[in-house]
């Protein structure tokens, strides 16, 4: 979920948007119902006559501006990035009246660019150096226009069932299906992939059985879950995040002819499972053997500590104390002090 910082924590229902409060620090805006915000508008009058008719059609602009639909999340419809757009409102007092001044004037600038929503909302509050308790209120967002999203053709029917709501959610991007920061599943047709920056997690059975050849994952990515790359038979190459941290079980299973794969240095854990029936991947099997004496030694140094504390000894590690400054006494093994 993105947030929406600011002042002001907005409860969101059907039609209207109600402020639960003035607060003083950032806060993440809480949706109730939808994820969208709307608020009221009149019905247009019913005017006669060619004045009538303009006025009436005015109207019913001004209407569809104001029922425009303006999320802090994303659609989950087809849309193309019209551009961005901002909405303010200047010294204020009241932060119902200045928020609800921002959003009329955001979707001003959407409606101007014909856009047909407004995605990706975000909020900045800020006090006027004054005294005055006054402050301005300003709207972020990313103009869209909804677009016919195409069913891929030949993507098989895992995929085509996705993209008409009977899989995994997500939005479309390219060759792959996105929800939020994880990449649900590939649905391309090219064996060399490079997933798309911003990508956080390779999520379960994302490329199950894909026919790919290499892979790269973005510097974003910190997470491969269960089975993401399983059974891709022909994967020989992966390139892996500099931040990644854990590969969950069955990531690379039966990745038969995988031969190429560094472990960066931030990972600090694959599961026993997340290469089975692959190849012997020297760099796997030492990151596990190691990750395996860690925890044995942590268990060790756990068990004696009892005994360690019972012979007056430093409890991490079992060395001696020896005097420290103003009679503190420190270990002269590892340097902790004496804290029992």
């Amino acid at each position: 979920m993105r947030h929406l910082h600011g002042f002001v924590r907005y409860a969101v229902n059907m039609n209207s948007v109600h402020a639960a409060g003035f607060l003083s620090k950032r806060c993440e805006i809480q949706i109730i119902g939808l994820s969208t915000l709307r608020i009221d508008n009149a019905e247009p009058a019913g005017d006669t006559g060619a004045d009538g008719l303009e006025n009436d059609s005015e109207e019913q602009k001004m209407a569809d501006m104001m029922n425009m639909t303006v999320t802090t999340l994303d659609l989950n419809t087809g849309y193309e990035v019209v551009g961005p757009v901002c909405g303010s409102s200047l010294s204020q007092t009241d932060p119902d009246q200045g928020f609800l001044g921002a959003l009329r004037e955001i979707r001003k600038s959407a409606a101007m660019l014909q856009a047909d929503a407004v995605i990706g909302l975000r909020q900045t509050a800020v006090p006027l150096a004054d005294g005055t308790g006054r402050f301005h209120i300003q709207l972020y967002g990313t103009a869209v226009r909804e677009v016919e999203q195409a069913v891929p053709e030949q993507t098989g029917a895992a995929v085509t069932g996705a993209l008409q709501g009977a899989g995994p959610a997500g939005r479309q991007e390219g060759d792959f299906l996105v929800d939020g920061s994880t990449l649900v599943r590939y649905i391309g047709q090219s064996e060399y992939v490079r997933i798309p920056d911003g990508i956080i997690n390779i999520g379960a059975e994302a490329f199950h059985n894909a026919r790919i050849v290499s892979v790269e994952l973005p510097d974003s990515v910190t997470e491969i879950r269960e089975g993401a790359f399983s059974g891709c038979e022909h994967l020989e190459r992966v390139r892996l995040s500099t931040r990644l941290l854990v590969i969950r079980k069955n990531a690379f299973q039966s990745c038969i002819s995988l031969s190429d794969i560094a472990l960066p240095a931030s990972l600090q854990e694959i599961d026993k499972a997340a290469f089975s029936a692959c190849p012997e991947l020297p760099a796997v099997s030492d990151f596990i053997r190691r990750k395996e004496a860690e925890a044995k030694d942590a268990e060790y140094l756990r068990s004696r500590r009892p005994v360690w504390r019972r012979q007056g000894r430093c409890q991490y590690c079992g060395g001696f104390f020896k005097g420290g400054l103003k009679g503190v006494k420190v270990c002269s093994m590892c340097g902790m002090e004496k804290d029992y």
